[in-house]
């Protein structure tokens, strides 16, 4: 086995791996094969230098002659154009962003060198140097793209996955209902409707804004929920692809959807706003909308103002996304399952949707009241 990334290893030189039992062996530079060095952890270790000092130096020397493999930065390129979900859908623009970014920084470093020729001790030194959260989110995409380079052919193993995943304690608290109902007692109608829309649908907060009139009708809200991956920020994700909901409009919910309609606001869009003055942005299809960023935004600057957490600070605040947590257990607790609520069923779902076939709905039902003192 590949040695793991611990304190007792880091003097270990490079392409020097342990076998099993006390056995070691040395991986060739530029063939890629493995050579077995004995038992003696000396010689091994001395062997293993001298073995690199003539070795990879020779590995420059040949890449000059033969032209050289596949250097890093051109197959991340190749893989961020070719990056598509587990369900074989292109990823979002946000995600291919971030992934754009993570590269980028990656380039900087190793952007010239062969794909081949990146060790286990260079991965480590680089994900050492990030902070945790960082390091995680990085290792999952070295993982993937070394992946995708073994199975080409194009280097021997994948030194990000024998890296040790660092652990990423939590920061951000859970909202309470009493922190919530005085954020709400805080926000404009807009923002109010949105949190209780989310606080009795479990909704992620880019289904929320996206709710259109024409969802309605039949006396449910269909749903066709945008984003059912993995994601570390959201506890809750255990689905890829997507779900399609209708959530039956019960007294409570009809409450908060007649207040939303209550300012005669001409908008397509359930959740919306009168912005102060008209700006063209690509993003919106209608001037009324309001995009995800800027209901994170404004949730955050409401929690700030009214000072609901006046113990937490940062990272610690709970944001929008965290009404997502609260509603799942205010279900839970009023003995209700929000797994298909939240969109969570994962083998119902896949079941229940093909490309190519007809969509068929999770008729679900609102499991609870709002919590708030009293509704306005």
């Amino acid at each position: 086995m590949a040695r793991p990334r611990n304190k007792g290893n880091k003097d270990i030189p490079a392409n020097l791996y342990r076998g099993d039992g006390n056995a070691w062996r040395y991986r060739h530079p530029i063939t890629g094969k493995f050579h077995s060095m004995g038992t003696d952890k000396n010689k091994a270790f001395q062997a293993a230098r001298k073995l690199n000092e003539m070795l990879m130096i020779e590995t420059d020397l040949v890449s000059r002659v033969l032209g050289g493999g596949v250097l890093f930065g051109s197959f991340a390129d190749e893989y961020l154009l070719n990056k598509r979900r587990k369900d074989g859908r292109l990823i979002s623009e946000n995600t291919r962003q971030t992934y754009q970014v993570q590269l980028n920084r990656l380039c900087k470093v190793w952007g010239n060198k062969e794909l081949e020729s990146i060790t286990l001790k260079m991965v480590n030194e680089y994900l050492d140097s990030l902070t945790p959260s960082n390091s995680k989110s990085v290792r999952s995409l070295l993982c993937n793209i070394f992946d995708v380079a073994v199975s080409k052919g194009l280097c021997p193993d994948n030194p990000a996955r024998i890296t040790l995943s660092r652990y990423v304690p939590k920061q951000r608290k859970r909202h309470t209902v009493e922190g919530l109902q005085i954020i709400r007692n805080h926000s404009p109608l807009w923002l109010q409707n949105a949190i209780d829309l989310s606080l009795l649908t479990t909704q992620r907060r880019s289904d929320i804004v996206n709710i259109r009139w024409t969802d309605i009708h039949d006396g449910y809200i269909h749903i066709a929920q945008q984003k059912t991956t993995d994601d570390p920020v959201d506890d809750f994700e255990v689905l890829d692809g997507s779900g399609y909901i209708r959530i039956k409009i019960d007294d409570e919910l009809q409450l908060v959807l007649d207040r939303c309609k209550s300012d005669n606001v001409p908008s397509p869009f359930v959740i919306h706003y009168v912005p102060k003055r008209k700006v063209k942005n690509s993003k919106k299809e209608h001037w009324t909308q309001i995009l995800p960023l800027y209901l994170s935004e404004e949730f955050l600057r409401i929690v700030k103002l009214s000072n609901a957490y006046p113990k937490l600070e940062g990272r610690q605040i709970p944001t929008f996304h965290e009404i997502r947590a609260l509603a799942i257990f205010l279900h839970k607790k009023a003995g209700r399952s929000a797994q298909a609520l939240a969109g969570h069923s994962s083998v119902k779902m896949t079941e229940h949707y093909e490309s190519g076939h007809e969509i068929i709905w999770n008729d679900v039902d609102v499991g609870i009241k709002l919590p708030f003192a009293e509704v306005t």
